[in-house]
């Protein structure tokens, strides 16, 4: 055997040793620590001095919106701590506004705690204890608004987290038709300090029954004098049954259609002689006449006027006329309201010329020209 070869045991012998030396020295380097990742605790054996290194032992790394405590780079002792909370992007819609925001919660009632909307009377479209995955959450938010709301002669105000009109007035418990209208449009969406009244609309059918006039008729009648007239006819209203739609809002009619008319009488025509027979000339006055008594008080002011122009315009002069629908009546066509609201009796036709005249002129007196819009002019003649 030669030399070299005996010496081999010996070599290996020694290599050996060298390595189970430097097994036992590769053991004492490694650390355990307590790593709690998102809220939960785990142990980590890791080797190096570091926080880094205790997070690569752990299959992980913080990214910018992780938060990390200690800091990766920090010493890290055999025993020690590490607080890992890992960010999630959320699509938070609040009050209908989007916005996208980072947060380290694992919580939805985190997240909102995170964000400061701290108020318990918040609708959400997922529940506080929901957990937030790590690929985030969309999270819709509604904070209550105070609002005032008008209906059935009420108001009602009242918090809500509402997100339109129409949501608002359902969780209050108002019902609506299709008749009954709004302040705002259903639609419109809910802010803070809106009012909201609700007009009822009721919508119905009634037939009422309505007059119609009759019309005068003057026929000439050569056996009468001029100026006088003679009733052949009496005249008649007629009745017309009208069936119409009307809209009451709250209460209070705003509208109504007369849909259909059905006449029920129909009207009688007044029928009048009028006199044509030319009156016989005026008695000549004795030679000495009796001395007139003196005039009635009231008409100071309207003696000058040209009263006969007047007449001839309005009748033509005829002191028993009458206006083809029957409302205007004798020399100055007086309504019988008028006739009687200056002291007249009876019918304006059924007095003398000098009656009528007198009337007509307290009427001017009272009133004016005005009276007879289109021939009063003719007074200042």
């Amino acid at each position: 055997m030669s030399r070299t070869l005996s010496r081999l045991p010996l070599v290996l012998g020694v290599a050996v040793t060298a390595l189970l030396a430097s097994g036992v020295a590769f053991t004492a380097t490694v650390k355990t620590a307590t790593l709690v990742l998102d809220g939960q605790a785990r142990e980590v054996a890791f080797h190096g001095d570091t926080v880094g290194d205790m997070l690569e032992a752990a299959g992980l790394s913080a990214g910018e919106h992780d938060l990390l405590v200690p800091a990766v780079t920090s010493d890290l002792e055999d025993g020690a701590q590490v607080a890992l909370r890992r960010g999630r992007q959320v699509e938070l819609v609040i009050d209908g506004a989007p916005q996208q925001v980072w947060v380290t919660a694992t919580s939805v009632d985190e997240v909102l705690d995170q964000i400061g909307l701290r108020e318990q009377n918040l609708a959400l479209s997922a529940s506080r204890s929901r957990e937030i995955p790590l690929d985030g959450l969309r999270l819709e938010v509604r904070t209550p608004k105070r609002i005032a709301v008008l209906v059935d002669n009420a108001t009602q105000e009242r918090d809500t987290t509402a997100v339109t009109v129409g949501d608002a007035l359902a969780e209050a418990g108002v019902v609506t038709d299709a008749d009954d209208r709004l302040s705002v449009p259903a639609s419109d969406p809910v802010t803070a300090g809106l009012q909201i009244q609700v007009f009822r609309v009721a919508v119905d059918r009634v037939e009422q029954d309505v007059a119609t006039p009759f019309e005068t008729d003057g026929r000439p009648d050569a056996g009468l004098l001029e100026g006088e007239s003679k009733e052949l006819t009496a005249g008649k209203e007629g009745l017309v049954r009208n069936t119409v739609k009307r809209v009451l809002v709250d209460g209070v009619l705003e509208s109504s259609t007369v849909l259909t008319s059905t006449p029920i009488t129909a009207p009688v025509t007044r029928v009048v002689a009028v006199g044509t027979k030319p009156r016989p000339p005026a008695p000549q006055p004795a030679p000495a006449p009796a001395p007139a008594p003196a005039p009635r008080t009231g008409t100071a002011g309207a003696d000058g006027l040209n009263w006969p122009a007047l007449a001839r315009c309005e009748s033509g002069g005829n002191p028993r006329a009458v206006s083809s629908v029957g409302r205007y009546r004798g020399l100055y066509q007086f309504s019988l309201a008028t006739w009687r609201g200056v002291g007249g009796s009876g019918d304006p036709i059924d007095n003398s010329a000098e009656e009528q005249l007198f009337r007509a002129k307290v009427l001017y007196n009272r009133s004016g020209a005005g009276q007879w819009p289109s021939c009063g002019r003719l007074l200042f003649t």
